[in-house]
């Protein structure tokens, strides 16, 4: 009996999917309950966009345009429990004693046209002073193979890479870039260039080669054109070969008389020109002098001894940090990034923003490229690195997937502007074959990246005292100096010149010619 068996059974209330109590608004008294709007929708972070009336949730990955992303709801992204968040007003952190009275880093770049023997001369350089011992020098067979560690640079017999070391003297500690000197690799020249406060440019002496170098198509001007362009303000000039010469007096002026005038036309300032000649093959006038064809006429100094002559550079410590990311590798369960603090200064435990991808991560380690040889007894001073110094920051809360060279690190409220678009003055290359013309496509050059980009607008063009001398102009030509408009493909963390150098300075390059230098004015 159906009706007899429902009748015996107990009876239920029907259940429901009712929200917390707590979170129940209570209707009429009657037991009817509603949760309030929006319950058991994900909140919104206060950066979070809004969805409009009647659009759903997505799972589309978008590329943050606003360097705003801090990613904040993973604790693996370093985001919770953060207190320098984008929201946080930045404050400047006090700037320790040490700090203030560390010791002169220089970053010095080795230009000049290929085979002009800027690897030898710098392996030379390296024994002389102790930083390579003669016996390791003998058992790489070539003086120039203790830059060139990569097997394809050693069997062509030309630098490819940025090569890196270091050295010592009295009043600096500097980082050696040794920059290739073949036309194929200026993008890679122009990494080293971006990275470095001073260089040496080595001009071979030798009849046909210096005039090959520097007059007939080579890259000894184009070198000097970058590395002014991208912040070099000191130069010595190393007259390389010269005992190939039998150190000729008059073949070492002539030298000095056309490259002196170039560096003065590209505004080096006199004073921080200095040229020295040497012999990187034997290792004449390097440290010591001892020929007595060279003591004879030269009394200037040796190679170290102008070196060590580089002023200070002029560091922006009490900046918001930067952090020009070189390079990324992974050790252990970390990963490493190598790179050089622009401005500002980071230590251990800071919380720095990605860019442009918008991580938050934390310093777990730092380690110096060279320690610091500061005559400070501070512990501290190897947990800090200063504007100048090249360092390995070491994360723990990141993928390496999610970094790459040319990344900019800095705090999360105080980043620079992510952005497509800039007005910018550039100065036009003597060598342009085209003149440029609004709408043409070029390759832009900032630090150690590169990004198609397109000049937009050609605003005006400046005579020399910087006054506009025409609006609009159809066209620039060589030589010229003008304002522009430049939209890039992608997004780039920039800046204008006066509040970051390193982020304000680019170069526009096309048809593997560059045509131009320039600085950022303003974002847009």
């Amino acid at each position: 009996n159906l009706a007899a068996a429902a009748a015996a059974m107990p009876k239920v209330a029907s259940i429901t999917a009712s929200p917390p109590p707590s979170t129940v608004a209570s209707v009429g008294g009657g037991g009817i309950t509603k949760p309030p709007p929006g319950w058991g929708k994900p909140e919104l972070s206060p950066t979070s966009p809004k969805r409009k009336p009647g659009e759903g949730p997505t799972s589309t990955v978008t590329f943050d345009t606003t360097g705003n992303n801090d990613r904040g709801r993973s604790p693996k992204r370093g985001g919770s429990g953060s207190n320098t968040t984008a929201a946080t007003p930045y404050k400047p952190k006090p700037i320790p004693d040490f700090v203030r009275n560390s010791k002169s880093q220089l970053s010095m770049v080795i230009l000049g046209h290929v085979d002009a023997g800027k690897s030898t001369l710098m392996g030379q350089v390296l024994v002389s002073t102790g930083q390579v011992s003669k016996r390791e020098a003998a058992k790489q067979g070539n003086l120039s193979w203790l830059l060139d560690e990569n097997t394809q640079e050693r069997e062509r017999g030309v630098t490819m890479e940025i090569g890196t070391k270091t050295l010592r003297v009295p009043h600096h500690d500097i980082v050696i870039l040794d920059a290739p000197g073949h036309q194929d690799f200026i993008p890679v020249m122009i990494t080293g260039a971006a990275n470095a406060d001073v260089a040496i440019l080595v001009v071979a002496a030798v009849t046909g080669e210096f005039e090959a170098g520097f007059t007939g198509g080579g890259q000894t001007k184009e070198h000097i054109l970058l590395a002014r362009g991208l912040g070099v303000t000191q130069v010595i000039v190393a007259v390389n070969k010269l005992d190939v010469e039998g150190w000729n007096q008059e073949r070492y002026n002539q030298i000095e008389h056309d490259v002196k005038e170039f560096l003065l036309k590209q505004e080096f300032k006199p004073k921080r020109i200095k040229f020295v000649p040497i012999s990187g093959l034997t290792g004449e006038n390097i440290t010591t002098r001892k020929d007595p064809e060279l003591s004879n006429w030269y009394k200037g100094p040796t190679l170290l001894e102008a070196i060590d002559g580089f002023f200070p550079a002029n560091r922006h410590i009490e900046k918001p940090p930067r952090f020009i990311v070189t390079d990324v590798f992974p050790e252990g369960k970390g990963v490493v990034t190598r790179g050089r603090v622009v401005q500002g200064f980071v230590e251990v435990g800071d919380r720095l923003v990605v860019l442009p991808v918008g991580d938050i991560v934390t310093v777990a380690k730092l380690d110096h490229l060279q320690a610091p040889s500061d005559e400070t007894d501070d512990a501290k001073r190897l947990d800090v690195a200063v504007a100048g110094d090249t360092v390995e920051l070491v994360f723990n809360d990141i993928d390496i997937m999610r970094l790459s060279v040319g990344n900019i690190l800095s705090f999360p409220n105080a980043r620079p502007p992510l952005t497509k678009k800039a007005k910018a003055r550039v100065l036009v290359s003597e060598k342009l074959n085209v003149p440029i013309i609004r709408g043409a496509q070029v390759i832009f050059h900032m630090h150690s990246v590169d990004v198609p980009a397109v000049l937009t607008k050609l605003i005006s063009v400046l005579k020399r005292d910087g006054t506009v001398k025409k609006e609009r102009p159809r066209a620039l030509t060589s030589g010229a100096s003008a304002v522009v408009e430049i939209t890039l493909q992608m997004p780039l963390p920039m800046e204008s010149f006066s509040d970051c150098r390193s982020l304000g300075r680019f170069v526009l390059r096309r048809g593997g010619d560059t045509i131009a230098v320039g600085v950022i004015d303003e974002t847009l």
